[in-house]
């Protein structure tokens, strides 16, 4: 009787399963390992920039004026580290400087493909910019405050209001038609929109023949619809939104 022995070892097939199934895992082992330190290299560049955003607004708080800098590297930034930064800046996870736009209120990392396309008016499709703000996004009127110039309490010619943005603007010759305002309408008279040093705040002065109507405490101010006269200064200008009014108050000393 002729004995048959057992099968030993592996098909030319059965291995080739095996190696298929393995190259499938570690298909997925290097796109999970791959992701996961893209995800790592966002959170440190978002920790980063939380960090810096934190350090701008603490400068223009205590320095009375805006910080103007645009790159975080350490020849630019003079005794802002040390004061404001612990440490030198690194940069961000991708080997480039961290930025700082004034005009957006915003601290950027160019992200993974090291392009700044927040910063381009003419930059098309997505982009991968990380950002971390510090002014608000929308562009509208923050606070309306008059200023008693010529110290005799009554609100006439030679005073003026002081109209703050939540950005930068650009004034492109406003004019007082530009307001409207209630409580009463149209108090503001026959005044003069002027700008000043401050990029974030636009001066009314009230000049003859018109003299103002304006009840502190009472009266609002808008922008009036469809205003094109004041933008603010980001690379894809914004127009002044017309939100609620703002009350007029006087300004304290």
């Amino acid at each position: 009787m002729k004995i048959i022995g057992k099968k030993t070892g592996f098909s030319l097939i059965e291995l080739l399963v095996v190696l298929l199934v393995i190259s499938t895992l570690m298909i997925f082992a290097v796109e999970e390992y791959r992701r996961y330190v893209e995800d790592a290299k966002l959170s440190r560049a978002k920790a980063d920039l939380d960090e810096l955003v934190k350090a701008v607004r603490l400068y223009n708080i205590r320095e009375g004026h805006n910080f103007q800098v645009a790159t975080f590297s350490l020849p630019n930034l003079g005794n802002f580290v040390g004061t404001y930064l612990e440490k030198e800046p690194s940069k961000d996870p991708w080997g480039n400087f961290y930025l700082h736009s004034p005009e957006m209120g915003a601290v950027i990392s160019k992200g993974p493909n090291g392009k700044a396309e927040s910063l381009s008016e003419v930059a098309s499709g997505p982009s991968d910019d990380i950002i971390a703000r510090y002014l608000p996004e929308s562009f509208f009127i923050a606070a309306a405050e008059y200023v008693d110039a010529n110290l005799n309490n009554v609100v006439d010619f030679g005073d003026y209001l002081e109209l703050r943005f939540s950005r930068p603007a650009k004034l492109n010759n406003p004019v007082v038609v530009d307001f409207e305002t209630e409580l009463p309408q149209d108090a503001l008279g026959s005044a003069l929109v002027n700008k000043t040093d401050d990029p974030f705040i636009a001066r009314i002065d009230f000049v003859p023949p018109v003299g103002p109507k304006i009840k502190l405490g009472q009266t609002k101010i808008y922008p009036r619809k469809y205003i094109d006269s004041i933008v603010d200064k980001s690379p894809k200008q914004k127009k002044l939104k017309r939100l609620k009014g703002v009350t007029i108050k006087k300004k304290s000393k």
